[in-house]
């Protein structure tokens, strides 16, 4: 595969509307979601504590990880996603990946959204495998009670998304990551969304995170020094545009990724 810089990634990220300029969620639902949140709304914390803070602070956590406006009066048009932001939390995942592949670390990786990132994290895991690391699919092929339903955790290229036998399904929730980590040994590290990040992040797995400008539970996870590594992208954009995030991730796996990693800077 070609080698793609930084800069280049930057561009084509942005031009797919996966960060930069933010072209689902307008501010009033983020900062809606911020208020949910801060009142202890169980469908916004992920499967994690509810937080101790105010809408404030929470939208103060998301602004020093995707630079959107930290004013929470502010709740017109569309936010924004600091694209260089972005590239620099994709470098330090590759980093971490690299690392615990080089070790052998074992690496459950699930997403919430099959529409968007399904595609994105197969790569990541074929990437992974080829540095060494390995792949875990706890309780595959089995169908539990989740969400008050008897659904099961179907893997896709190594990738878990929650699953009702003939559809995919998208969740926000913890249950299907809850009922994974029922027993142990747990996987070394997760790399997911929503719930599926949530639930790990909650048990004190060191976790990788896609994190949209909308899901605030993820920003206080960090902003609350968990063992997480959290990268501000759209989650549901067309599935191939995310190439250029699932190239880096590959070239810090494979040892070809460039020795800086992007400084923040303006959008």
């Amino acid at each position: 595969m070609t080698f793609i810089t930084e800069e280049e990634a930057i561009q084509a990220l942005v031009a797919a509307g996966i960060t930069g300029p933010h072209q689902s969620h307008p501010r009033r639902n983020a900062i809606g979601n911020m208020r949910a949140l801060a009142e202890g709304d169980p469908d916004k914390t992920f499967g994690m504590p509810p937080p101790r803070y105010s809408t404030a602070e929470i939208l103060g956590f998301m602004a020093a990880i995707t630079g959107c406006s930290p004013d929470v009066d502010d709740l017109g048009g569309y936010d924004n996603i600091d694209p260089r932001l972005t590239v620099g939390e994709i470098a330090a995942a590759g980093r971490r990946l690299a690392d615990e592949a080089r070790r052998g670390a074992t690496l459950l990786i699930a997403t919430g959204h099959p529409t968007g990132l399904l595609e994105h994290h197969i790569h990541v895991a074929e990437s992974y495998q080829s540095a060494g690391g390995k792949l875990v699919r706890p309780l595959e092929g089995e169908r539990r009670g989740i969400n008050g339903r008897r659904l099961e955790v179907r893997y896709t290229g190594g990738v878990g998304c929650l699953a009702d036998g003939a559809s995919l399904l998208h969740t926000h929730g913890p249950g299907a990551m809850e009922v994974l980590l029922e027993s142990e040994p747990w996987p070394d590290v997760v790399f997911a969304d929503h719930g599926f990040a949530g639930a790990a992040i909650r048990r004190g797995i060191p976790a990788i995170a896609i994190m949209d400008i909308n899901d605030p539970a993820l920003a206080v996870a960090a902003a609350e020094d968990n063992d997480v590594i959290v990268i501000p992208m759209d989650d549901n954009r067309v599935p191939r545009t995310y190439e250029p995030s699932w190239r880096l991730l590959g070239q810090a796996l494979s040892g070809t990724a460039q020795s800086a990693a992007p400084q923040a800077g303006p959008a």
